[in-house]
């Protein structure tokens, strides 16, 4: 009985310093931290124009999806950049038509004196139709490039136009949030900032003589504690 009593007392204590054991080393080598904190990323809500805000459709801390508009900017300006640009355009048009038509007389032109006798054309008078050509052609070349400025004006125009119009580039939440309505918005300047929803991750500081039992890969068990555990 008391040898039984004796084993009995041994296995006992055997199963301690086990878990002893285990323990120390649980807390002294596996690779686990209390020191941890949870981030994620912010996008700067910036405007590419800038404007008094119109209408403001969101409020601090609220959830948005991509593509929702957060807000808008007075557009007037910008409508009327566009149909000063669109005039712009209609000019330059009407300036390659008519340069394009006296391109093509001035080469009809050319083409008939070239066709004629030496006898019935002199060389000055073959020159300077010759020039006539030249002239429409380089008119008719800048009138184009000029065509060409002006449809790059009328997209930069439209492109402003269409930015007035602030939308979520992700999905997340509103935060740093004080604009009002009435509040002007500067270009390049953010008005309040998204939190990305699908940017969270969690950083953890661990002991030196933990790091060398992490593997990039390896599986982490996150346990988020309140302020009452």
């Amino acid at each position: 009985m008391k040898k039984l009593k004796y084993l009995s007392t041994l296995l006992v204590a055997a199963i301690a310093l086990i878990a002893a054991w285990l323990l120390w080393n649980f807390y002294t080598q596996s690779p686990w931290t209390r020191d941890g904190k949870v981030r994620a990323e912010q996008v700067g809500i910036t405007p590419q124009v800038s404007g008094s805000i119109l209408q403001l459709n969101v409020t601090d801390n609220q959830r948005v999806n991509a593509g929702d508009v957060l807000f808008t900017i007075d557009d007037t300006p910008y409508r009327i950049a566009v149909l000063n640009a669109q005039a712009q355009q209609a000019k330059a048009q009407a300036e390659v038509a008519k340069a394009q038509a006296e391109q093509t007389k001035a080469a009809s032109e050319a083409r008939r004196r070239r066709n004629l006798s030496q006898n019935a054309i002199s060389a000055e008078d073959l020159e300077n139709v010759n020039t006539a050509l030249n002239t429409a052609t380089t008119n008719l070349a800048a009138a184009r490039a000029g065509l060409g400025v002006s449809e790059a004006m009328l997209k930069h125009a439209q492109w402003q136009l269409s930015q007035t119009t602030v939308k979520a580039p992700v999905d997340g939440w509103v935060t740093n949030l004080s604009t009002r309505v009435g509040d002007y918005a500067t270009t390049g300047h953010p008005v309040f900032a998204l939190v990305d929803s699908h940017s969270f991750y969690v950083l953890g500081y661990f002991e030196e003589t933990k790091l060398r039992h992490i593997r990039i890969g390896d599986p982490a068990q996150i346990i988020l504690y309140s302020n009452q555990q």
